[in-house]
């Protein structure tokens, strides 16, 4: 069995390291019990009224208290390297480290949430403290860096009870502005557009040039506008010059678009070509001679385009009847995808010159875009021009003159589809077959082509639309008795 040993220290030594560690103890407590003490303190406002009820909490901690009536407030063990945390509903927040204060007087001033912002409404602004009737209004924010052929493409979805249409969704088309919906029964409803006060095509501005935008929603806009302004006002306020010294601002942009929803079509010939038979047959009674106009069809045709399809034969050709002499199509086409690209690109270049002295001011604007179109042949190509110079100039102390010129150039191609008098769609929806192709061995048009995407692809067909716009406003302000003022335009 072993036997343990006891070592021990000389009384001496056993003291002191002691003593050593009970002074190391005292030490640390007297430091942890510096950095923790107690504060109080004031709140109030700008003009010095106290508030009762402000909050006041250590940041990062669920610890603070509020003021009471007199808007003091006391907390304890507060830690010198602690954040306070001071608010108030409609006051700004503030943080202050504690340090070695141990007495605050803090004074919280008022957050404007957006009270002071100034609204179009009618003949002037009015801030949105005092505004009582129903006004939506965005600002240039919501169109930056974006890329947009016309405003009205911009303002889509952005508004509340702003419905927008595009018609036939081409860019050079004018579209129709309802507000809150159909308002009457076989009436348009549409809004009454104006731009810097004078009535304008929306669809002729450039985005870039725009201020804000306000839709004036209830009948309070009759009371200006008259029977006009009974579906409601659209105000569309252009950029001002900015003051001070002269500011070049040049920015351009390049996109790449495509088509968010497509809708899915049948484009395997012998698919397409068994449901035509089935559904001929349930309706008609009777096995189908031809596929409309375009295309022979027989009980034989079908068999032999099955066989192709299961076998993997030849698939997607052209061959020649040996007794008729007549064109066989075992095709599969996408009439839609020879129809469309599946990509158009923009491009957009915009400059502007601004400034302004104690008594003139001047803006200049100039903006060119171009786009693709849509179609693979025979291109449906979009391009804009704007031009805008706008200034003022302060003539005597009461009396300021102000121009604002606008010139915008629009061209567009639209091609036409001869076929049978319809539009490309209801011809393809009539002819587009799949089993069909769009050239013959010989490099001619199929007759399902010359019904469909052919008269495209011939690129012969079309109007090309160019329209050009010039609009001068020219007004002036003058101040009377009591800085009463007055504007003409």
């Amino acid at each position: 069995m072993k036997q343990k040993k006891l070592i021990f220290l000389p009384k001496g030594k056993w003291t002191r390291m002691l003593f050593s560690l009970v002074l190391l103890m005292v030490l640390m407590t007297g430091i942890a019990f510096a950095q923790q003490k107690s504060i109080s303190g004031k709140i109030s406002d700008q003009t010095g009224a106290l508030i009762p009820g402000a909050s006041v909490i250590i940041k990062g901690t669920t610890t603070g208290t509020v003021t009471d009536n007199n808007g003091k407030f006391a907390l304890t063990n507060v830690s010198e390297k602690s954040t306070l945390v001071f608010s108030f509903v409609g006051m700004k927040p503030q943080e202050i480290i504690v340090g070695n204060k141990t007495d605050f007087a803090i004074v919280l001033i008022e957050e404007s949430i957006g009270i002071d912002e100034v609204v179009v409404v009618g003949y002037g602004v009015q801030k949105k403290l005092n505004l009582t009737a129903a006004v939506d209004q965005i600002s240039n924010e919501a169109l930056e860096n974006r890329s947009l052929p016309n405003l009205t493409q911009g303002l889509q979805g952005v508004m509340p009870n702003l419905n927008i249409k595009l018609m036939d969704g081409r860019p050079n088309q004018a579209p129709s502005y309802n507000i809150r919906g159909t308002t009457s029964i076989g009436q348009g409803g549409s809004a009454l557009i104006l731009i810097d006060g004078v009535e304008g095509d929306p669809s002729l501005i450039n985005p870039n040039d725009v201020e804000s935008v306000s839709v004036l929603k209830d009948a309070a806009s009759s009371s200006i506008y008259g029977a006009r302004g009974v579906f409601g006002v659209v105000l569309i306020t252009t950029k001002r010059a900015t003051k001070g010294r002269t500011n070049v601002t040049y920015s351009t942009s390049y996109s790449i678009k495509s088509p968010i929803e497509l809708p899915e079509f049948v484009t395997d010939g012998y698919t397409y070509a068994k449901m035509f038979s089935e559904a001929f047959l349930n309706g008609d009674g009777s096995f189908p001679q031809n596929v409309n106009k375009t295309l022979k069809f027989s009980q034989a045709y079908l068999d032999e385009f099955k066989r192709r399809s299961e076998s993997g034969a030849p698939y997607k050709t052209v061959e020649i009847d040996p007794v008729t002499g007549e064109y066989v199509y075992y095709g599969s086409t996408d009439w839609y995808g020879e129809l469309y690209k599946k990509n158009t690109t923009a491009q957009e270049h915009n400059i502007s010159v601004s400034g302004s002295s104690e008594k003139a001011s001047y803006l200049i604007s100039g903006r060119a875009l171009s786009q693709d179109g849509l179609f693979r042949y025979n291109s449906d190509d979009y391009s804009t021009k704007n031009f805008r110079a706008k200034g003022s100039i302060q003539v005597y102390p009461w009396l300021e003159v102000e121009n604002n010129a606008d010139y915008s150039e629009m061209s567009y191609h639209t091609p036409i589809n001869v076929g049978e008098g319809s539009g490309i769609w209801r011809n393809i929806g009539d002819e587009g077959h799949p089993s069909g192709v769009l050239f013959n061995p010989d490099g001619t048009l199929s007759m399902v082509a010359a019904y469909t995407v052919g008269d495209y692809w011939y690129g012969k067909n079309g109007i090309d639309t160019k329209r050009r716009v010039f609009k001068n406003t020219s007004g002036f302000t003058a101040k009377f008795l009591n800085n009463n003022s007055m504007s003409f335009s």
